[in-house]
């Protein structure tokens, strides 16, 4: 059972959007990644909500709105470097919450690679 409702994650990102389904996504986070991290109640709940807020905001702002006009409409959005949890500020601040760092490591999309040269010590010259 979700540790947060829709009223909840609304009162910290402003959407029309049911965020139902967000916070299912990060309810499997919290309980099958953190659920052995030793975290309490509340600090899990507080994980939850930010990265149901992460993923409201991936959907309804396209990662994140800065700044927001009436007179003559005009918005702008968060440029930020990186992917994951970092593209928005309510990802970066569950990985704030985080203090084991496991949500940092799944946000690590850099996967280690090996190469090998394989080659002749032998050079034609002509």
């Amino acid at each position: 059972m979700a540790l947060v409702t829709d009223a909840e994650v609304k009162e910290i990102i402003d959407t029309e959007l049911t965020t139902t389904t967000f916070i299912t996504t990060a309810h499997l986070i919290v309980t099958e990644d953190l659920g052995d991290a030793g975290y309490s109640s509340d600090r899990q709940k507080q994980i939850e909500l930010y990265l149901a807020a992460h993923f409201t905001a991936l959907m309804e702002e396209g990662g994140g709105i800065t700044r927001r006009r009436m007179g003559d409409s005009d918005e702008s959005y968060a440029l930020v470097k990186g992917n994951g949890l970092m593209m928005t500020r309510y990802g970066q601040q569950a990985m704030a919450l985080d203090t084991s760092g496991i949500l940092k490591g799944l946000n690590n999309t850099s996967l280690p690679a090996l190469f090998t040269v394989v080659g002749s010590t032998d050079t034609e010259c002509g």
